[in-house]
Parts: structure tokens; C-alpha cells; sequence
């Protein structure tokens, strides 16, 4: 397809991913043009697929959207102190998937210019964090914890561009994106190399425990082969599973000397406390296992509606998936799984046959893993960034992307 020129729409979008990867991006636009401009974007997409494609697709449309709908909707019952607030969270919530499905289905002549810019955007922001974290050792622990982004320390952190807890687990669940373009040629191992030591070096600087394991499992598929399909990827999970229960003793071993020879003392309190789970939940010194327990006990009170007629959350607060059991019920529950599958079917199945699929569904799989133990489900990861980048590795080899759009509604 021939590019275009750079339109006020794929400008505007550009815009939205320094915002969502530069932290410095926010000091200089305000908070209030920001939410103009998420409002526009989203007015637009919406106009533009009713406009465009008629009912059809204003039907597949809504059939995406359903399940994150339907989530939204349980959480004014229970985190909201007021209906802007709650519409403005929600706007946030769903926008990158309106992005995604906007470029992937209509607008691939932008996707190649859009990915660059998450690229570049990406790299800079790592650099700076290093930088960063080196000059103010505690900012990411700072920036995981901060109430509010008017904090003084906060701004001080995004006039250094130091990315904070989101950034870095962005990073990290784009990594095995990374090994797939290394695997295609994309680029080559040394720049491939030097990426990954960069990388680890912002995570071990960051102190962030489940990031750091998280890296370390993943880099397990430098060693896959180029043609690392789903099934592969199933294989990999299943040995994964088994050698998590035959080497029970070898990992909290693992991660003890970890915590040892690590020169992060926050990073090596976070590795023992993990280790300590290990063992066995009771024995665990650590809070976020506290935390896991509190939101099934939660559950299994209430599994039906969980606290959607009280009107007040008792989760534990560290898990996006388990905090939505505690907190919704069944309901909720049901809500993601369908949010999951079309996750999967818009955004990824698309790219099933293409080589080295393997890669990208243990990249989908690996944000399942985070959601359950940390906060977030990372749609702008899994619907905007990931769907751009595959365009770009496999369309600059001139792989056969099938037509989505019409596989997507003939399905």
C-alpha cells in the first residue's frame, strides 16, 4: 500500500505514545490538552469505523468492546468518587484498544511510521532511565509508590525522563518482540546484545523483583529456534510448569543467590521475600503473598457478585486479575476471559501464521502472568504497541499478513 503523508490524526497519535513513554512529554503538555486530545481521538475512531463500514462494523465493533464494557460498568459501583472522574478513568481504559483496532483494521498505511516512533520513543526513555536511576537511586520505588503526579519529587523524576513502574514492565513485556525481530533478522546480534544488557541494566537499576524474573524466563527463547510456532510456545510453557515443581528447592536456592550477589539491597530484600513464598505461603515474609491470599479470600465470601453490592473494594490491591474476582465476582471474571479471547482473536490470531508465532503468544501470555501478580491488565502493551510493532517486523520482509479486517468478521 502506498504510505500517505502524515496526517493530523497519525500526528495526534504519535503525540500519545511519547505521552504514554516519555514522562518529560507530560511536563510540557498539560494534563487538560491531554484530555482534550483522548477525547478527540476517541470521538474520531468511533465516527470514523460508523462512517466507514456501516453497520457491520459498528457491530464488530461492539462485540469488541462488550467485555471491557461490561468491566467498566462494575467498577462506578465500587471505585469511583465521581461520574467525570469515572468516564475520564474509563476513557483512559479503553482508548488504547480503540487505537489499535483503528490502525490495525484501517489505517496500516501509518503503522510502519507509528512503530518507529514507539521504537525510538522506547529507547530514549531507557537511556534517560538508566541515567536517571543512577543519579536518584530510589526514584523508580519513588515512582511505583507517588499518590499524585504534581508531587514535587514526581516532577523532578519526569524532567529527568525516568520511566517509573509502567514503563518498565512496558519494556519488559515487549521484550520477547524483541527476540522475535533478532530471530527474523530485523536486527543483528549485536545490536541485539547490547539492547538486552541496556535492558537488564534499567531493570536490576529499578528494583523491580517480578520484571527481573520476568526478563530472565523469557530470555530462555534466545535459544528457541526462528521457527518457534504456538506449539512450541505450549511446549515451552508446559516444561516451564514442570520444571518450576521438579526444581521447587533449586529455585528459592536460585533466588536467594540472586538476592545475594545483587548490589540492590531493595531488589535483594524483594528476591529472599520471593524466595520465602516458595516454601509455602504461611511461612512467606512476603506482603504481596498477603495480598494475593486477602483477594481470594475475598472471593470465596462473595463469588457470585463479589462486592459490587457493598459499594467497597477488600481486595488485596496487587493483583489485576485476582483484585477483579474479589471485587466483581464471576461477573468480573467472565468479563475478562471474554476481554482475553478478544484480546487474542482481534490482535494476535491475526498473525498465527506468520513465522515465529510463538513469539507473540508467549509475549500475550507473559502480560497474563503480570496481571495476576501486579496491578494492570496493559492493554496499551497488548492492543496498540504489540499489533504495530508485528506490522513492522513482518511486513519488512515482506511476510503475508493476512487480511485482517475480513478474516476478523468472517469468523
Amino acid at each position: 500500500m502506498t504510505r500517505k503523508a502524515l496526517n493530523p490524526v497519525t500526528l495526534a497519535t504519535i503525540i500519545v505514545i511519547m505521552y504514554m513513554t516519555m514522562p518529560i512529554v507530560s511536563v510540557f503538555i498539560s494534563t487538560y490538552t491531554t484530555t482534550y486530545a483522548y477525547m478527540l481521538l476517541t470521538v474520531f475512531i468511533i465516527g470514523f469505523i460508523m462512517l466507514s463500514g456501516g453497520v457491520r462494523q459498528l457491530n464488530t465493533m461492539v462485540y469488541l468492546l462488550f467485555p471491557f464494557a461490561v468491566y467498566i460498568a462494575c467498577t462506578f459501583f465500587i471505585k469511583t468518587d465521581s461520574i467525570l472522574l469515572w468516564g475520564y478513568q474509563s476513557m483512559l481504559f479503553i482508548l488504547p484498544v480503540l487505537l489499535g483496532y483503528f490502525y490495525l483494521y484501517y489505517k496500516d498505511n501509518a503503522n510502519s511510521m507509528l512503530a518507529i516512533a514507539i521504537i525510538i520513543t522506547v529507547i530514549i526513555t531507557v537511556v534517560t532511565t538508566i541515567i536517571g536511576l543512577i543519579r536518584f537511586p530510589y526514584a523508580a520505588r519513588v515512582l511505583a509508590t507517588i499518590a499524585t503526579s504534581d508531587d514535587p519529587e514526581a516532577l523532578k523524576y519526569d524532567w529527568n525522563n525516568i520511566g517509573g513502574y509502567t514503563f518498565t514492565y512496558t519494556v519488559v513485556l515487549l521484550y520477547p518482540i524483541l527476540i522475535l525481530a533478532y530471530k527474523l533478522k530485523r536486527i543483528n546480534r549485536l545490536v541485539f546484545l547490547i539492547t538486552v544488557a541496556v535492558i537488564m541494566m534499567m531493570i536490576i537499576l529499578s528494583e523491580y523483583a517480578t520484571a527481573l524474573l520476568l526478563m530472565i524466563v523469557s530470555s530462555v527463547l534466545f535459544f528457541a529456534t526462528r521457527r518457534f510456532n504456538a506449539r512450541h510456545a505450549f511446549i515451552f510453557g508446559i516444561v516451564l510448569i514442570l520444571s518450576m515443581l521438579l526444581l521447587w528447592g533449586g529455585i528459592e536456592k536460585l533466588l536467594l543467590w540472586l538476592a545475594e550477589n545483587l548490589e540492590s539491597e531493595t531488589l535483594s530484600e524483594r528476591l529472599t521475600a520471593l524466595a520465602g513464598g516458595i516454601t509455602g505461603v504461611e511461612n512467606s515474609e512476603s506482603q504481596r503473598i498477603d495480598l494475593f491470599r486477602k483477594s481470594l479470600e475475598a472471593f470465596t465470601k462473595s463469588p457470585v457478585f463479589g462486592q459490587l453490592l457493598n459499594g467497597k473494594s477488600i481486595s488485596g490491591g496487587h493483583s489485576f486479575i485476582l483484585d477483579t474476582l474479589a471485587d466483581y465476582g464471576v461477573l468480573g471474571g467472565a468479563a475478562l476471559v471474554l476481554a482475553y479471547r478478544n484480546i487474542y482473536r482481534y490482535f494476535f490470531k491475526p498473525f498465527s501464521k506468520n513465522t515465529g508465532f510463538g513469539y507473540v503468544l508467549w509475549a500475550f501470555v507473559q502480560t497474563i502472568i503480570l496481571s495476576t501478580v501486579n496491578t494492570g491488565m496493559w492493554l496499551t502493551v497488548l492492543t496498540f504497541f504489540i499489533p504495530l510493532l508485528l506490522t513492522l517486523i513482518y511486513n519488512s520482509d515482506n511476510e503475508d499478513v493476512e487480511d485482517i479486517y475480513e478474516d476478523s468478521l468472517d469468523s
